[in-house]
């Protein structure tokens, strides 16, 4: 019997509801295998470029189209994928390309200058190179993914005197989830009005991609320093978290402590003024009138006769006082630390230490308490007064940040292990299939068998021409058979295994 008629024998020997089955898993298997081997020949994509205008992305997949490199275009063609392996060779090829160039060329636009150029064309390209330049330097600052900056500025004319207002505009794209604090919008706008002629930080408008107002009169005051009450106490305790997790880091390593302050701080601004009295004057003025007329009579003019004889004499003092006084004037400012409250996780644990083989008795690298001790001299804590200090030892886990086009370092690969169980499982489909197909070729063969026993007194003690139907019955007649017989039966199982 050939393969064929071995299968055609086994499919006549079967079931309707097996056959059904068989069909089903086979169908199944087709089409797991068939999508499971398209994904695993799929390259690993990862991306090269995103963001990128539409030109841009043209002339770069033209590029890699090129080198016969397989892409993917995703983001509605903004975002470039590339296998996995060619990620950094092909950005160094696009940089010797000069690719991709940015829609914020800079003072790049004077690099191909022309002769001829008139006057006019030459300042709109130097205000273009400088909101270019500007628009660079707010993408730098966190949180902010693209920038444009217009800048409008007004020329004397001959029949006014005196030039109009320079303004700008900021338009701003934010990361998801991302909110610019006020303090950051005041530093774009001082960074625009600083590096603009004659613009002032009142004049310059600050918007986001949603079209939400960002800025507005009240952030002057903050950019003058004045700044909110909020603001000044997240500053006042970021900087003593900053001065505390750098001493512990210089001691415990990097990322080993964690450290949160929350201050009270009296943000009222009182002015004292205090006037003293003197209990004694001083004299400052003295003013003494003394008047006096004696005589027998005197003509007091022409034609008027004279007054009898008589003596009169006047005398004034007058003097005056001043009370002293003194006059002291207090000023206290706003700002003042009232109480800190300081809580600490700090991972003192050693990393180079495996616990098993210490029995879980490890040393560790410093004591809590002279972790609180270093804290309370650092800040100046008064913990027997307001202030209060929590110091919690436990193991921080060690985490490593990677880039999203990076693999991880002696980590494990979930793609390239998904990829060897679809095959594992392709494996295990076949292998059931097999062992169905085995199972009723078994089936066909002991049936086949008991048709091939020789009948008659020659071979008494093998099984009758009709073939009983109990597996325990036919097992026992094979046993007797061997027993009996045994060279007639291995010749008999030899001829089975050479058809």
């Amino acid at each position: 019997m050939n393969f064929l008629q071995k299968i055609g024998a086994i499919w006549q020997k079967i079931g309707l509801v097996q056959r059904v089955l068989l069909i089903a898993i086979i169908l199944t298997f087709c089409a797991v295998g068939a999508f499971l081997t398209h994904w695993a020949c799929k390259p690993d994509l990862r991306i090269l470029y995103q963001d990128l205008d539409p030109e841009e992305a043209a002339k770069i997949t033209d590029k890699i189209s090129e080198k016969g490199i397989t892409y993917e275009l995703r983001a509605g063609g903004t975002s470039i994928y590339v296998p996995k392996e060619q990620v950094y060779q092909l950005r160094l090829d696009m940089a010797k390309e000069g690719l991709p160039v940015g829609e914020q060329g800079g003072y790049k636009i004077f690099d191909n200058g022309k002769i001829g150029v008139s006057p006019f064309v030459q300042n709109v390209n130097l205000k273009r190179a400088l909101q270019d330049e500007l628009a660079k330097s707010i993408q730098m600052i966190d949180g902010v993914t693209h920038a444009r900056v217009h800048i409008v500025s007004s020329e004397q004319t001959l029949f006014t005197s005196e030039a109009g207002k320079t303004t700008a505009s900021v338009v701003l794209r934010l990361k998801p989830g991302y909110k610019l604090s006020p303090v950051n919008i005041a530093a774009i706008t001082n960074l625009v009005s600083g590096s603009v002629e004659g613009l002032t930080s009142e004049n310059v408008t600050v918007i986001d991609s949603q079209g939400r107002l960002l800025s507005s009169n009240s952030d002057n005051a903050i950019a003058n320093g004045a700044g909110t009450v909020q603001d000044y106490r997240e500053r006042v305790e970021q900087n003593l978290q900053d001065k505390v997790e750098q001493m512990l880091t210089t001691v415990l390593g990097p990322g080993r402590a964690t450290v949160k302050v929350h201050a009270v701080i009296d943000i009222n601004s009182v002015s004292t003024v205090t006037e003293k009295y003197e209990p004694k004057g001083v004299a400052i003025k003295e003013e003494i009138t003394s008047g006096s007329e004696t005589g027998a009579g005197s003509a007091s003019g022409e034609g008027q006769p004279a007054a009898s004889g008589s003596t009169k004499k006047d005398e004034t003092i007058v003097t005056e006082y001043e009370v002293g006084k003194t006059v002291t004037q207090e000023v206290v400012l706003p700002g003042e630390i009232k109480s800190l409250s300081v809580a600490a996780i700090v991972d003192l644990w050693p990393t180079d230490v495996n616990e098993a083989e210490t029995g879980g008795q490890t040393a560790l690298i410093m004591d809590p308490n002279d972790v609180e001790q270093l804290i309370e001299n650092a800040l100046g804590l008064d913990l027997e007064g307001r202030d209060s200090l929590k110091v919690v030892p436990v193991k921080i886990p060690r985490q490593e940040n990677l880039l999203l086009d990076e693999e991880p370092t002696g980590g494990l690969d979930y793609i390239a292990i998904a990829r060897q169980g679809s095959l594992g499982i392709m494996a295990i489909c076949a292998l059931l299939v097999f062992r169905m197909f085995r199972g009723a070729k078994k089936k066909v063969k002991t049936e086949a068998g008991a048709q091939l026993l020789p009948k008659g007194e020659e071979t008494a003690g093998f099984l009758p021409e009709q073939v009983a139907v109990s597996p325990m019955a036919f097992r026992r007649q094979i046993t007797s058979a061997l027993e009996k017989d045994p060279e007639r039966v291995r010749q008999l199982f030899t001829k089975w295994i050479e058809e």
